[in-house]
């Protein structure tokens, strides 16, 4: 576990509470409970419906960052398997032509680890290198003419490999800024605060119980709208994916 996330969730969610505990302590103080009691029944109707309606929000959207999270994670991981199966491949070829296609599967997980993956980190769309590098992986996949069935064969599955390699790319190019739009965290937010107005309304006898179910409910609000900021992106912030889910596949079969 990551501390700093640990650190940073903390002290999300303590300010979340701290916040809605002082709010409550004001409509406790000047809003009599008697007076709010009154309004318990309509209060309890509104809030369930916005309760419930925030809740299949809220769930909807973090599965949705979760497995987006995990989708880039495992097109990371069969890119890699992708380059590995093409330096299998290579082995299979005559000295000079295996040199070649080692030379650009070394070249290309070179750009992916060294160039593309810290432009990800910081949200950067990677240069034409990587694509470039793809491109002369092709040549060199299609130059051989193979005489025997068994070569014929081996080069069809190196090409299955390229195209594989080429759909797992995309997948983790598009991944890069595939965030949350702006309006639904408009909704998570706005959808937050009206749930924290709906419970501030309750009439509960004692100071204590009262604080206690706002102080709860912002802090649960809290911690999963941090959860979702944290895996909004696959390749930024704290639950990103890391490198070395590309690289140890690679260097793991090499």
């Amino acid at each position: 576990m990551d501390v700093d996330i640990l650190v940073r969730g903390f002290g999300c969610v303590a300010g979340a509470v701290a916040a809605s505990v002082g709010a409550a302590t004001l409509v406790q103080r000047y809003v009599p409970v008697s007076r709010r009691q009154e309004n318990n029944d309509v209060a309890g109707v509104a809030f369930a419906i916005i309760g419930v309606l925030y809740a299949i929000l809220l769930t909807f959207v973090t599965i949705s960052v979760w497995e987006t999270n995990d989708g880039a994670e495992e097109s990371s991981r069969r890119e890699a398997r992708a380059v590995v199966d093409l330096n299998r491949y290579a082995d299979t070829l005559p000295e000079a032509e295996r040199l070649k296609l080692r030379q650009l599967t070394e070249r290309y997980v070179h750009i992916v680890v060294r160039d593309e993956w810290p432009r990800m980190a910081r949200g950067e769309t990677p240069g034409p290198a990587g694509g470039e590098t793809v491109n002369e992986l092709w040549r060199a996949v299609d130059r051989p003419a193979p005489a025997a069935d068994a070569t014929l064969a081996r080069q069809v599955e190196a090409r299955a490999d390229l195209r594989a390699l080429g759909v797992a790319r995309d997948e983790r190019l598009a991944a890069i800024d595939a965030g949350l739009p702006s309006v639904m965290w408009l909704a998570l937010l706005l959808g937050a605060g009206l749930a924290l107005v709906n419970a501030l309304m309750f009439g509960v006898q004692g100071s204590g119980e009262y604080l206690t179910i706002i102080a709860m409910l912002a802090a649960m609000s809290a911690l999963m709208l941090f959860a979702v900021y944290e895996l909004e992106y696959p390749y930024q912030r704290g639950e990103s994916v890391g490198v070395d889910v590309f690289s140890d596949v690679v260097s793991g079969s090499t």
